[in-house]
């Protein structure tokens, strides 16, 4: 009798200590119906340790009912109850997911994921805004895994955590990223530039143009797209694959004064300076006050004089009717030069290759008056 007795007592403590713990979780729900989220913390967080509660799915939704309140809270007494509150509403609804055999508490907690990863997504937007793009990056990846784990994709997430983490220079995550929303099919042609990037930092030359070409296919029209594979192409010296892609280019901008100052670069690299005048004439008559392309233009014109010069003092003593031949076409080239040149200087006026090259010409053009007012 006394064995069955101490038995008793025994079970009647182990039912007194469940009930306890029933009532806990019981007293954090009508708390968090009040309002009153500290209260409600201080009796859930005994629950979910308890050997009794913490493998009950109820005690785990109320768990991440709690928590998400105390994440998105407006009073600062009780979102500083936990800073890491949010992730443990996420893991709350878990664990809860996990022993809900029967989805009793599925549709509700699909709801409350959502609002967990949107409020992942706006710290990220605060903490890029900040300039930290290591912890903006953790919470949109965070915002990306919330909605992965509900069989949820959010490519905007994603492109958010792709863009800081390639700001951030971190060229795996960012890599990762991006190769998975052009897998998705992620309408925007700005994945395929920043991948190019990426691979450019790796100094893996062609894998960037692939991704360039790939991206060019689904945007033909795309001109940021051109631009980005001319700059590889430029890289690679490649002048005439260069040519063909700015004519694709200019035909979607036919504005862009840049575009023709990169074409007459191209055609000088090429040694077809008839072509290269054309192309910065063109780019100067978009862009009347573009400086670079008025040097260029007057650099064509001015090493030609200088050359015929070099050939000209290597004639011999009795080729004088030649020299003087050769030395007048110099002349004119110099002379052909001066107003580019000079249109520049106006524009930068400190230029110590414009006032120099300035002063050749009119030295030997005889222009005596500008060449004392350019070197006052």
């Amino acid at each position: 009798m006394k064995k069955i007795t101490l038995l008793a007592v025994l079970l009647f403590s182990i039912t007194i200590m469940a009930s306890a713990q029933n009532s806990k979780r019981t007293t954090a729900y009508n708390y968090l119906r009040k309002g009153k989220l500290d209260l409600a913390k201080e009796n859930i967080d005994p629950a979910v340790k308890h050997p009794k509660t913490m493998e009950d799915a109820k005690t785990w939704f109320y768990y991440g009912n709690i928590y998400i309140q105390i994440a998105t809270s407006q009073l600062e007494a009780y979102k500083n109850l936990d800073p890491d509150a949010l992730n443990k509403a996420y893991e709350g609804y878990n664990k809860c997911m996990a022993y809900d055999e029967n989805g009793r508490y599925k549709a509700e907690i699909l709801q409350n994921m959502i609002v967990i990863s949107n409020n992942y997504y706006s710290r990220g937007l605060s903490y890029y805004d900040a300039q930290d793009f290591k912890t903006a990056y953790q919470e949109f990846n965070q915002a990306v895994m919330v909605n992965k784990s509900i069989d949820n994709v959010d490519t905007l997430a994603i492109y958010a955590a792709a863009m800081t983490a390639l700001a951030g220079e971190m060229y795996p995550e960012a890599e990762t990223a991006y190769v998975e929303l052009i897998e998705m099919g992620y309408n925007n042609p700005a994945i395929y530039t920043d991948l190019a990037n990426i691979y450019k930092h790796y100094k893996e030359t062609p894998r960037a143009t692939e991704v360039l070409k790939e991206g060019i296919a689904k945007y033909p029209n795309e001109a940021s797209l051109l631009f980005a594979q001319i700059n590889i192409l430029l890289e690679e010296k490649e002048y005439e694959h260069v040519i063909s892609t700015l004519n694709k280019a200019i035909e979607l901008a036919p504005e862009n004064h840049t575009l023709y100052f990169v074409q007459g670069q191209s055609y000088e690299n090429m040694k077809e300076n008839d072509l290269a005048i054309k192309s910065y004439e063109k780019a100067i008559e978009i862009k009347p006050d573009y400086s670079d392309a008025l040097f260029n233009l007057g650099a064509i014109h001015y090493n030609k004089a200088v050359e015929i010069y070099a050939e000209a003092n290597d004639l011999p003593l009795d080729a004088a009717d030649k020299y003087k031949e050769m030395t007048e076409s110099a002349k004119k080239y110099f002379l052909d030069a001066q107003p580019y040149f000079e249109s520049a200087l106006e524009l930068t006026p400190d230029d110590a290759n414009l006032i120099g090259s300035l002063k050749q010409i009119y030295n030997k053009t005889g222009q005596t008056d500008k060449a004392k007012a350019l070197n006052k």
